[in-house]
């Protein structure tokens, strides 16, 4: 567990027209859900997008850090199956299928290029996002910048600039679990392409990041949920204590925001309870559509 904990919350500062295949119907439905994919050019570099058409309204995953699209299929496709909304999954730069760009890591350029393929895909307006850990993060500076857009949210044991207050930069930037990368980053040419890109992510540390997210607001009237994991997984009692604090400060302070704790899951939920995600999806789904 403490591996895949790792892959998804390091660096918290932290994937030409595609295959098509069949997957399985939901029991909501009797047809099958075509999985389309197509990488798309956003000016800089390619990003890997992958959906199934429904409705106007899309429900947008965001990959935990370190992580890619593929966190989000079995989750996606059930979603698909019970409401008919369009489902979208995507490879951030570097990850996944996405490109890998040669220049430093900006959240809000990244937040850009996302919106300029959701923008040539057809699908940028209408959203619900949904964002695990690092995806949580970026969810929110999305909403920020482009809020007209957003109908509703989902945070899955999402980092946050809170947590980033109660234990500090230079703590979590030298943090194993977050910032402190688990390889030797001194020759570049040596690295594979996933390495390089998680350099790329922990960048310059947590700071400048962390000051971008200051400035950002959530959408006001749009239904929210935060998803907060109960099953320990930080190594320090007192980190772990901040993690669930920083959650419940979130919550305090937008009355939008109903706050759910996931009982049976450490940070990887949408692996321990799907169920409790796609039910709040659906929830979501259903209060946006009124």
């Amino acid at each position: 567990m403490r591996s895949r904990s790792l892959v998804a919350l390091l660096g918290f500062l932290f994937i030409g027209m595609g295959g098509v295949s069949i997957l399985p119907a939901d029991d909501a439905t009797t047809n099958p859900l075509i999985h389309k994919e197509k990488r798309v050019d956003v000016g800089d570099c390619s990003l890997y997008f992958t959906w199934i058409s429904g409705n106007e309204t899309a429900v947008l995953f965001e990959a935990g850090g370190g992580m890619d699209s593929s966190e989000w299929k079995e989750i996606a496709a059930t979603v698909a199956g019970r409401t008919g909304a369009t489902v979208i999954r995507y490879d951030r730069a570097g990850f996944g299928q996405s490109d890998l760009p040669d220049f430093p890591c900006r959240m809000d350029t990244e937040a850009r290029w996302l919106r300029t393929g959701l923008t040539r895909l057809g699908v940028e307006k209408k959203l619900i996002l949904v964002g695990h850990s690092y995806g949580g993060f970026m969810v929110r500076l999305f909403a920020s910048m482009y809020p007209e857009s957003v109908r509703g949210m989902v945070f899955v044991d999402p980092f946050s600039v809170e947590l980033v207050d109660l234990l500090g930069v230079e703590y979590l930037d030298n943090h194993p679990m977050v910032g402190k990368l688990p390889f030797d980053a001194s020759n570049p040419e040596e690295l594979t392409k996933y390495q390089k890109a998680l350099v790329r992510m922990v960048g310059d540390g947590l700071g400048p990041k962390t000051e971008l997210m200051r400035d950002t607001t959530l959408p006001k009237g749009i239904p929210i949920r935060l998803i907060t994991s109960k099953v320990p997984f930080l190594p320090k009692s007192e980190e772990q204590e901040a993690w669930w604090k920083a959650h419940r400060q979130i919550a305090a302070g937008n009355k939008e925001i109903t706050l759910v704790e996931a009982k049976k899951s450490h940070h990887m939920v949408p692996t321990t309870e799907p169920d409790l995600i796609i039910d709040q999806i659906l929830e979501v789904f259903q209060l946006a559509k009124k």
